[in-house]
């Protein structure tokens, strides 16, 4: 089990750092999506929190690519919306378009499980998943160790490990600060940064061969 409370916790700054919730508190999380080096598109986290500790992030990514000197062009777009308590994915919806492949999924809390509805039909999932929207930290019980992920994109249970490597300093938003890293094995492969807040800053992964990095441009509350 990782460690609860960690050193890169107590450091923040462009605004990076824990704040107080009120009712609605909401702030907007701007990213970039570089491909092989190459600015490919954009992705957008509003996040609100109530006072009864419920969350809601709504995401909304675009990506467009072109190969070939233009003659080949790859676009990709996804929007949901996921609500969180104590911990627990409460719902969840997703529509998105794989290159003209579109896909929904949704879910929703049922007793100790979870009622998923997508690409492979429906099912009752574990309760305690980790979505790969992977917006904010999991449960601390799932923070050095196995960890159900739910794909946001399919609806499908994935099987991974989350480990903690350690503080890593990054250039966010222009300035060097440190911020947790944590690493997914398994199922996929996906290096994850997170600051005092325990929100996603950075993701870097391989998809079909191209390295992918999501980069926090700016955060606006």
């Amino acid at each position: 089990m990782a460690r609860t409370s960690l050193p890169w916790l107590c450091l923040g700054v462009l605004g990076l750092a824990p704040t107080l919730a009120t009712a609605a508190d909401a702030e907007v999380r701007d990213f970039v999506i570089w491909v092989d080096g190459k600015r490919a598109g954009e992705y957008h986290m509003t996040i609100q929190r109530q006072d009864d500790g419920t969350a809601t992030m709504t995401g909304q990514g675009d990506v467009r690519l072109s190969f070939l000197g233009g003659l080949k062009t790859y676009t990709y777009s996804y929007r949901g919306s996921e609500t969180w308590k104590d911990g627990r994915l409460v719902s969840f919806t997703s529509t998105s378009n794989d290159d003209g492949k579109q896909l929904t999924v949704s879910a929703t809390a049922e007793g100790n499980g979870l009622r998923v509805k997508g690409s492979g039909g429906e099912r009752l999932s574990r309760g305690d998943v980790w979505l790969t929207t992977y917006w904010r930290l999991p449960a601390a019980n799932h923070r050095n160790g196995a960890v159900p992920l739910l794909d946001a994109d399919t609806g499908r249970d994935i099987n991974a490990v989350l480990q903690y490597v350690g503080v890593s300093p990054l250039n966010v938003a222009g300035a060097v600060q440190n911020f947790g890293h944590y690493r997914l094995t398994g199922g996929v492969q996906v290096e994850l940064w997170y600051d005092g807040s325990e929100r996603l800053v950075r993701q870097e992964w391989v998809e079909d061969g191209h390295k992918t990095v999501l980069e926090l441009l700016r955060v606006r509350r």
